[in-house]
């Protein structure tokens, strides 16, 4: 497992590196598909429980939308269904312990790699939703992670440095102009 540190705002190219050998993809908590849509993979599944997202997806055309819930994920896809499953900007909006759960299914669905980006520690993220689309209570954060948490799983990481600041609308509005920006984590796993 290796940790290193970056100081670049760019994990979609460090994303779409490690999805270079996937054909497939599932997103879970995918929202509107934006992150999504910067995907390599020609054959792209985003899950999201709240229906209104995928009802007002962005480039809906180009992914499957299955409005589902993480926490039962077993119960739709087969063990080693799909190359690879990403969780961006996702676990951190669970209780621990759920969130463990969630990763455990997820990593007997990839055949080949589970990818999480996350907050470092926890980001106080208020019940918000810029969408204007009703899904306030699936925006709060009820989770912080720290690179040991996701090491103790097998996580190889890199931290990108400072990421989350003021051009962040939710930390502006949880932390104020003046505040020190908080680091994420990008994490994978090997399956």
């Amino acid at each position: 497992m290796t940790v290193n540190v970056v100081n670049d705002k760019d994990f979609l190219v460090v994303i779409n590196e490690l999805l270079s050998d996937s054909r497939t993809v599932l997103d879970i908590g995918c929202g509107v598909g934006e992150t999504l849509k910067e995907f390599s993979c020609p054959i792209k599944i985003g899950v999201d429980a709240h229906r209104p997202y995928l009802e007002h997806a962005k480039y809906a055309e180009q992914f499957i939308k299955l409005n589902f819930r993480a926490e039962r994920l077993s119960e739709l896809f087969l063990p080693k269904s799909l190359d690879s499953v990403t969780l961006i900007d996702v676990i951190e909006h669970f209780e621990k312990e759920v969130a463990w759960d969630v990763l455990r299914q997820v990593e007997e669905i990839a055949a080949k790699k589970v990818i999480i980006f996350t907050p470092r520690g926890f980001f106080q993220q208020l019940d918000v939703d810029h969408y204007g689309l009703g899904g306030e209570s699936f925006q709060r954060h009820r989770s912080g992670w720290e690179v040991e948490d996701l090491q103790k799983l097998g996580y190889n990481i890199i931290i990108f440095s400072k990421f989350h600041d003021q051009e962040n609308k939710a930390f502006l509005e949880a932390y104020g102009i003046d505040a020190e920006p908080l680091d994420a984590l990008l994490a994978w796993k090997d399956c």
